[in-house]
């Protein structure tokens, strides 16, 4: 972090500089490696709640008389019926998807770039749509092929796009919209 953004924390919001270092670490550290393997995470939690709704419509069909109470706790969402997990492991092939019983695992070649992997999470999602969402009798590499350019279409056109409108100028600038955002 730099020295006058840390010297203005300190000053303005009175944290300590161990503080300062020890959350600036602890980001760097721990949570951004992670937020790195977490690729295309909108997009993964979007397919999870949208097959999730699916599943709950059809199981709150089974509990006729006592849907308040089920339908509460699969709308606050602290009830899964189904979820995806992305893990990169060393495969022989570049990328696939295992299912079970409530949800699945798409597992990815670990040794691409990761513009590479993006698009094999993406292809292997449009799996997941076709068998989950569109149940589509003809689950074929084509149609996770069309799946994946929707999306990275849509992907690049939101970086070339729209990314400018969320960029700040300066570290300060970021620093005083907190600050004028959040006040204390």
């Amino acid at each position: 972090m730099d020295y006058e953004i840390s010297k203005k924390i300190f000053s303005e919001w009175n944290l300590s500089t161990e503080i300062i270092e020890r959350y600036n670490s602890f980001y760097h550290n721990s949570i951004k490696p992670v937020i790195k393997t977490n690729y295309l995470s909108h997009l993964v939690a979007t397919v999870e709640n949208t097959v999730n709704e699916k599943k709950m419509t059809t199981f709150l069909e089974v509990f006729e008389g006592d849907q308040g109470k089920v339908r509460g706790l699969l709308a606050s969402r602290t009830l899964r019926l189904y979820s995806i997990m992305l893990v990169p492991v060393n495969l022989k092939r570049r990328a696939t998807t295992r299912y079970h019983d409530s949800g699945a695992i798409i597992y990815y070649n670990s040794i691409f770039e990761e513009k590479t992997v993006r698009i094999l999470i993406a292809h292997e999602l449009g799996h997941i749509v076709n068998k989950e969402l569109l149940e589509n009798s003809v689950d074929s590499e084509q149609t996770a092929n069309l799946f994946a350019y929707i999306v990275m279409d849509d992907k690049n056109k939101f970086y070339k796009e729209e990314c400018d409108r969320f960029i700040s100028n300066s570290d300060i600038q970021i620093f005083n919209d907190i600050a004028s955002i959040c006040q204390v």
